[in-house]
């Protein structure tokens, strides 16, 4: 994705996008591409790095499962590894986004599939990960819980709108959908 005319330094078109699509200057961006390099030296982050990370901030809990969802997230043109570009969009987004883009991140991680909607299976699969993750294992009420009141015309399916929706209406969801309830 984008240049990659040294790994080293970072190339001009991918600068010029990140500083467009992210908040950071091209000073933070270079800083942070040093980072990642030296953490990746290949350029590429890849799962198991990834999922490595993840189980060492969630010491008590298994991070696996919810790792990987996040990583398919990250992963954005589904080849295997996050690159930098793909790594400092998934930061921008999770960290300075706004609630829409939040949202639409965090519907993406739960959209398993890719199909643009969430069923109930998918939703069970990743709030069971996000509870295995933080050491509460086994919760299924959770999902049911949230399930219903998300499907708001009961096709058994969960569109992104209505995603963003309820959400934006009910805030003790989120802490559902963080494993904080």
């Amino acid at each position: 994705m984008g240049g990659k005319s040294s790994k080293s330094t970072i190339s001009d078109e991918d600068l010029a996008f990140l500083m467009k699509n992210t908040s950071k200057s091209a000073e933070e961006i270079q800083e942070w591409h040093k980072g990642f390099l030296k953490d990746c030296p290949s350029g590429e982050l890849t799962k198991d790095q990834f999922v490595s990370m993840y189980s060492k901030m969630f010491p008590s809990g298994n991070a696996d499962k919810f790792s990987e969802n996040v990583f398919r997230t990250f992963d954005t043109n589904s080849s295997s590894t996050i690159d930098f570009r793909e790594f400092m969009l998934a930061l921008h987004v999770t960290s300075s986004g706004s609630p829409e883009e939040k949202l639409t991140w965090a519907f993406r991680m739960y959209d398993v599939d890719g199909s643009g909607s969430i069923d109930f299976n998918e939703m069970k699969r990743i709030v069971s990960s996000v509870y295995e993750m933080i050491g509460a294992y086994g919760d299924l009420n959770k999902s049911h819980e949230l399930f219903s009141k998300m499907d708001q015309n009961s096709d058994g399916f969960v569109s992104q709108e209505e995603f963003i929706a309820i959400i934006k209406q009910d805030k003790s969801l989120l802490n559902i959908l963080q494993g904080r309830a």
